[in-house]
């Protein structure tokens, strides 16, 4: 590993756009723990080949060693609300049932008929029982094989012998997550930092508001590597700069061995430190709280003081406006926790975010076995409150290829960044295989690109590890 020179690590910053470590000492509140932690991780500087984007070899790579190997999130617990509902996980060609087994219980069943190989189940499904639509065979929601249509025509059928194969399960912060490998440590290890920086507001006392499930022309790693960064704000999404700090975001990546977790802090409230000294510490504050006061139609805004601390009164406005809708006491809380983008990333696919900032969740996986491809999944998360009934949880909106995020309304500004980067992300992918030359490489910043340096470095170990095991 290397050592960056203290400045780089800072970013840059103006007088109405201070540095992180500045707005964190004149923060209203004591920080949460999760604030205070650094990583522990810096990734040598290293250049990524172009063809690891495109190459069908390298995919096949990702599937057996990362894939087929790694703790993945792929649903929340809400997604189930009843025992017997079920939905298909599809991951390149990997596809499995996430099932709802029991009261507290889930299983990850293999989505392929015994008999001659049906899809068990496609999309969202429900029952006592799972059902070949082809011939009728069926299944218990454990797995165990129920019945068998003119059962006496399969006399060397046992039914020890015809459960349905199932991966490795396991539930953190509302989440569900599988391992197809039967030999991988617990989930916990893979979680790596996270449950010592989320608590269970921040995840599991939450439900889906909106979200949608996007298909991206673009390979999986290539369009997941836009979120790791705040860099491309500038060029990609220079609407935002005034009242967002991106070039004061911090980066953090945790890594023992075992898990590789990765965090970045966009802080709110603060113009970007491109935008120079003219930039208005009064316009950042209007703008983030216009920003934060679309999604809730009526919302009372509150007057800056151009004498005080913008952020701070966005904050504090913040506590009083979500405080009412939710029940929630919000007092304690940091100005950071309720105003910036705090994100984070557990290999190899989930971006869960902390606080109240932008509270959404991301998870990539490849589509198909096509290299150039992906699919996207976002939910946008509120609290639950703290009277009355549960929120029903919404259900993902299926977007295709060359549809607008901007076709659910329901997520607001949100859908214009997005779909600023799904414009990106086609253009990208084909610049990747139009070079002169067949073996250019990809240059990554020291720092502001530093997560994706270490998503690489987990990557390669993985395929390492797996190729030394056989």
């Amino acid at each position: 590993m290397i050592t960056i020179p203290s400045h780089k690590l800072e970013g840059f910053a103006t007088t109405p756009g201070p540095l992180l470590p500045e707005l964190f000492a004149s923060d209203t509140r004591p920080l949460e723990p999760a604030l205070k932690a650094d990583g522990n991780y810096v990734p040598d500087s290293r250049k990524i080949p172009f063809s690891r984007y495109f190459s069908a070899e390298f995919a096949e790579l990702e599937m057996e060693h990362v894939w087929k190997k790694s703790w993945q999130a792929v649903a929340r617990e809400e997604d189930f609300p009843e025992i017997g509902d079920r939905k298909s996980y599809d991951v390149g060609k990997l596809s499995y049932i996430i099932i709802r087994s029991g009261p507290e219980s889930y299983k990850a069943l293999q989505n392929a008929c015994l008999h001659r190989g049906t899809r068990l189940c496609h999309g969202f499904a429900g029952g006592e029982a799972i059902k070949c639509p082809f011939h009728g065979w069926e299944w218990n929601l454990d797995g165990s094989l129920k019945e068998i249509p003119s059962r006496w025509d399969f006399p060397d059928v046992q039914n020890d012998a015809y459960r349905l194969p199932e991966a490795k399960i396991g539930t953190w912060g509302g989440w569900i997550f599988i391992n197809p490998d039967h030999e991988a440590g617990p989930l916990e290890e893979a979680l790596g930092v996270l449950p010592d920086h989320f608590g269970p507001r921040e995840s599991a006392e939450r439900y889906t508001a909106v979200g949608f499930r996007k298909k991206v022309r673009g390979n999986w790693k290539q369009v997941q590597e836009a979120f790791f960064e705040a860099y491309h704000t500038i060029a990609t999404h220079s609407q935002i700069m005034s009242y967002n700090g991106d070039t004061q975001t911090k980066y953090d990546v945790w890594d023992d061995g075992k898990s590789q977790v990765s965090r970045l802090i966009t802080p709110s409230a603060i113009p970007s430190g491109h935008l120079g000294e003219e930039a208005s510490g009064l316009r950042a504050a209007e703008d983030a709280m216009t920003t934060f006061a679309l999604p809730f139609p009526g919302i009372e805004r509150c007057s800056i003081d151009p004498d005080q601390d913008g952020r701070a009164q966005v904050a504090e406005w913040r506590r009083q406006t979500l405080g009412s809708m939710f029940g929630i006491d919000y007092s304690a809380c940091s100005d950071s926790y309720m105003l910036d983008a705090t994100q984070y990333f557990m290999f190899p696919n989930f971006w869960p975010w902390w606080g109240e900032g932008l509270p959404l969740a991301y998870q990539f996986m490849p589509h198909g076995d096509n290299p150039d491809e992906c699919v996207m999944e976002v939910r946008l998360t509120l609290p639950i409150p703290a009277a009355g009934p549960r929120p029903k949880s919404a259900e993902l909106v299926d977007i295709d290829f060359d549809t607008p995020i901007a076709s659910v309304p329901e997520m607001g500004i949100m859908a214009t960044i997005f779909d600023q980067d799904f414009t990106n992300s086609p253009m990208v992918q084909m610049g990747l295989q139009s070079t002169l030359d067949p073996h250019f490489e990809a240059t990554f910043g020291l720092y502001q690109e530093s997560r994706i340096l270490a998503f690489h470095d987990m990557i390669d170990r993985k395929i390492s590890q797996g190729q030394a095991s056989k």
